[in-house]
């Protein structure tokens, strides 16, 4: 099936617009998602989103070349959804485990001298 048959398929709200789409472009879409995403489940559901998007902007939308719309829809669903996956309050940064981890080569503000003198004190304190 050609573009612009799949196109007056959507024009028409023929529900087969999303099937042929599937079909011609499901696995051009999941690489694009999959190339950003790196996530079988993810990629997934961008490429679902994208048969729903492209649903609701066409019509008013003709695309001139439907590869290019689709992936442009695909791309841009990919994005959003790799900067919410890391987004610091999902959990997805791993900022603070660097943190964490640099915490340890940080030298102490303490010298030697101060921090024996801590320990001797803190032996020698009665409890």
């Amino acid at each position: 099936m050609t573009d612009a048959e799949i196109i007056d398929l959507f024009w028409n709200r023929d529900q087969a617009a999303i099937t042929q789409t599937s079909k011609q472009y499901g696995n051009y879409c999941y690489a694009i998602a999959n190339g950003i995403l790196n996530n079988r489940e993810d990629s997934e559901e961008c490429v679902s989103d994208t048969w729903l998007k492209a649903w609701n902007a066409i019509p008013p939308q003709r695309p001139y070349k439907l590869s290019l719309f689709l992936g442009k829809i695909t791309r841009n669903l990919a994005f959003d959804k790799y900067k919410m996956n890391r987004a610091k309050k999902r959990g997805g940064s791993e900022f603070a485990l660097v943190l964490d981890e640099l915490d340890e080569c940080i030298p102490s503000s303490n010298t030697v001298e101060q921090t024996i003198e801590t320990e001797e004190l803190e032996r020698t304190t009665p409890a």
